[in-house]
């Protein structure tokens, strides 16, 4: 779920609690304290208790808590009619019984193995002998294995309880030897049938040692038996049984060490006492003691800017922060560590802040800073020797900022900033949350700023042709030209609406993403340009989020009223990440499944960037969502 979908849920459920008993159906005195209270419940039939001494301490009034428990009991998908949703969580039980035995090396026995699987249980080998080795270095080896499109399907190779046990064996013989194995299992699709369910999962183990790492990513196809005739799925008494296991997909990476990364966040900055006192506690120590009022949020919507400060020839970054704490600005000194300036430099800002940018408006040859704040525009100019001077305090320039871009997209010379907007409302006063949700048009309008020189800017959003669908749930735009005609383009990824694509004509942009193919109905997170395949034309790669729960909800006929082309949006929105390729004559493809580029979790910032030097980009991409010390996800 995304910030404006949480919001939406706090919103509901905040105004659920403060609804008079009246405005929930209930007038009258309140029952006895020293019994509970039932209430009929709008789910299954079943009663709600809700004790009274518990709801004064709460302070919700009763036909609130009754609503508001209603709600709640929704997560469990037995209370909301989701059949498939009641299948998934009984399969997922029994896989952990899987995860269990692969991520415990020494175990020769299946705990639980008994009421796993059917009788005739039957699967292919789980770890092919014919792999290929398609990419390897001094360092990375990647090998997969495919099965022939549209070719015959493997024979099964193992049976019964002693099959399985010898299918997981070889499969862990990968992992053995290395140490905090971990596997996860993800269903993303789930099909009824009469006689049997069949599941779609993602597999995923990895573990390492002192001198090498390895990583399984597969996927199978599982075949349950229902309990012994059930009255309907959602009346599961007992576990399904295991019937069959296809795979679909297997590869293996290994990499051996030096590895291509490594940590140095401790080393390079913990002689700071920002570092020890702010960055270590975490977000989660901070939210109990920095008001809200000061900006202060769970969600990390914070970017940060890497440049040259000082002109030493070494890059600096510059942490943008939540509201309440200063922004941090670290100088690398030549051993490769960093120290905090941020004081001195002035620009050790208390606002809440989403972007920054490390760039030279002023054509003096060093790099400024512009930072975006949830309701201002701050321009600093840099003297050379990283002090720098605020210059531009720009109020309201949008509402809720969340990134920068900037270019010369006039040609006159000096570089011009576009800023993203999200929210319709600055003060999120409670307005109407996205609508619709897949194809919003009720957000905030990003700006472009045309830089006049002695930073100052002027708004020509609508003069230059930008206002066209400009009001979409922004988080980021990326300057880059696509049509190889000397002037930048500009992609604009959209979290709830359409994403757009504004083809510059001489400084004139018209939205082309409709005609061009890269409307992308889905979560834009981040955007990134590049030319993966050198061909010479610019490819863009959109973050989105892959939801294995969307991916199996968005396919059944209970999930929405909505058919054809409204449908497949929804659907959409639950695949994950897209690489657009350029064809060179203005349009693109959509090559993210051959690509294999598309599950990348919850996705936010991407990348391409050429990481082994090999001369072909990579692509490298950032996800998560709320931090915590629970990391079972997959």
């Amino acid at each position: 779920m995304t910030t404006a979908g949480w919001r939406g849920l706090i919103r509901l459920l905040l105004l659920v609690a403060l609804l008079p008993a009246t405005a929930c159906g209930r007038g009258e005195s309140e029952p006895d304290a020293d019994r509970p209270h039932r209430e009929p419940r709008a789910t299954n039939g079943a009663a709600v208790e809700v004790p009274l001494d518990r709801r004064a301490r709460t302070g919700l009034q009763i036909g609130a808590a009754d609503a508001l428990a209603a709600l709640t009991a929704k997560f469990d998908p037995k209370n909301d009619l989701w059949e498939t949703e009641v299948l998934s969580d009984a399969a997922g039980a029994q896989l952990r019984i899987l995860q269990d035995f692969l991520e415990h090396p020494d175990t020769t026995e299946l705990e639980g193995g008994s009421q796993l699987m059917d009788i005739g249980f039957e699967s292919q080998n789980l770890r092919p002998t014919n792999l290929t080795e398609v990419f390897a270095d001094d360092v990375l080896k990647v090998r997969r294995w495919d099965p022939v499109p549209g070719g015959p399907v493997s024979a099964p190779k193992y049976r019964g309880a002693s099959g399985l046990l010898e299918a997981l064996t070889q499969l862990r013989q990968v992992l053995k030897s290395g140490e905090g194995i971990r596997v996860k299992f993800k269903t993303i699709q789930v099909e009824e049938s009469k006689s049997f369910f069949t599941t779609g999962v993602l597999f995923e183990a990895s573990s390492r040692d002192a001198s090498h790492a390895v990583q399984v990513n597969a996927s199978w196809r599982c075949r349950w038996s229902y309990p012994a005739s059930p009255a309907s799925p959602a009346d599961l008494e007992s576990a399904p049984l295991l019937v069959a296991i296809e795979l679909e997909r297997y590869e293996e990476v290994s990499v051996h060490r030096p590895a291509l990364f490594a940590d140095k966040t401790e080393s390079t900055l913990r002689h700071n006492a920002s570092y020890q006192q702010q960055v270590l506690p975490g977000i989660g120590h901070w939210l109990g003691r920095v008001s809200r009022f000061s900006g202060m949020s769970l969600f990390g919507h914070h970017g940060l800017a890497v440049g040259d400060a000082n002109g030493d020839g070494l890059e600096d970054i510059y942490v943008c922060e939540a509201g309440g704490l200063p922004n941090r600005l670290y100088m690398q000194n030549a051993d490769g560590t960093a120290t905090d300036v941020s004081a001195a430099a002035g620009v050790d800002w208390l606002e809440s802040t989403a972007s920054a940018l490390f760039v030279d408006l002023d054509n003096d040859g060093d790099q400024d800073l512009v930072a975006a704040t949830r309701r201002t525009l701050l321009v600093a100019e840099n003297n050379g020797e990283a002090e720098f001077t605020l210059r531009a305090r720009l109020p309201d320039v949008v509402a809720s900022a969340t990134s920068l871009a900037a270019a010369d997209y006039d040609s006159d010379g000096d570089l011009d900033l576009y800023v993203c907007g999200y929210d319709g409302d600055p003060q999120n006063r409670g307005l109407p949350g996205p609508v619709p949700y897949h194809d919003a048009d009720n957000g905030g309008a990003n700006v472009l700023l045309e830089n006049d020189g002695d930073l100052k800017f002027e708004d020509v959003t609508a003069r230059v042709g930008l206002g066209q669908n400009n009001t979409r749930y922004s988080f980021a735009a990326a300057w880059e030209d696509y049509d190889n005609d000397g002037d930048p383009d500009l992609y604009v990824a959209n979290d709830f609406g359409r994403n757009n694509l504004y083809r510059n004509d001489s400084g004139r942009f018209v939205d082309t993403a409709p005609e061009a193919g890269v409307e992308d109905v889905a979560s834009g997170m981040s955007v990134s340009w590049g030319d993966p395949n050198r061909d010479g034309w610019m490819d863009v790669y959109v973050s989105n989020m892959f939801s294995s729960a969307g991916n199996r909800i968005a396919y059944q006929r209970t999930f929405s009223d909505a058919t054809g082309s409204a449908a497949s949006d929804l659907q959409r929105m639950a695949r994950g990440n897209t690489l657009f390729s350029n064809n060179g004559s203005g349009s693109f493809r959509d090559v993210s499944e051959s690509s294999g580029v598309t599950m990348a979790r919850w996705a936010w910032a991407s990348r391409f960037a050429d990481l082994n030097n090999d001369g072909w980009q990579d692509l490298v991409v950032t996800n998560g969502y709320i931090s915590n010390t629970d990391s079972g996800d997959l």
